[in-house]
């Protein structure tokens, strides 16, 4: 059975409250639901700086890696979140050089803060979505 992936638009970074603290959590809006995934403060700066279009005076370990990629004529071509194990999203970033593909193990917040920055499609597999996702009328956001 072939995976079925959602395509999915950030919606923002937030701070919520849990038991070890407060902890970012960016939020991805994937049709009748929404992925909550928590991240770390770094990658949540990063996000919020490509979802404000902001610069930061000098690059950001992002803004340094889309410009060696840029450098060597590779594109961002997507990003899939297609796993979760214990509470631990997985997600694989797509690049494209010529004609070839290439495919590495990301984590989600680091391939979020890429595609933001490069205009990169954001996929979900639906199994994850089912499995982690939160009806949008539950959410308070």
């Amino acid at each position: 059975m072939k995976e079925e992936f959602i395509s999915a638009k950030v919606l923002g970074v937030y701070v919520t409250n849990t038991k070890e603290g407060m902890s970012p959590v960016v939020f991805l809006d994937c049709g009748e639901k929404v992925l909550p995934i928590y991240i770390g403060t770094a990658e949540a700066f990063s996000i919020q700086l490509a979802l404000e279009k902001m610069q930061y005076p000098r690059p950001l370990t992002h803004d340094l890696l889309i410009n060696i990629l840029n450098g060597l004529n590779v594109k961002v071509e997507k990003i899939i979140i297609d796993d979760l194990h214990e509470g631990v999203f997985y997600a694989r970033l797509i690049l494209k050089k010529d004609n070839d593909e290439y495919e590495f193990d990301a984590r989600p917040s680091d391939s979020i803060a890429l595609a933001l920055r490069t205009n990169a499609p954001i996929y979900v597999s639906r199994k994850v979505i089912e499995e982690a996702g939160v009806k949008k009328d539950k959410l308070d956001i």
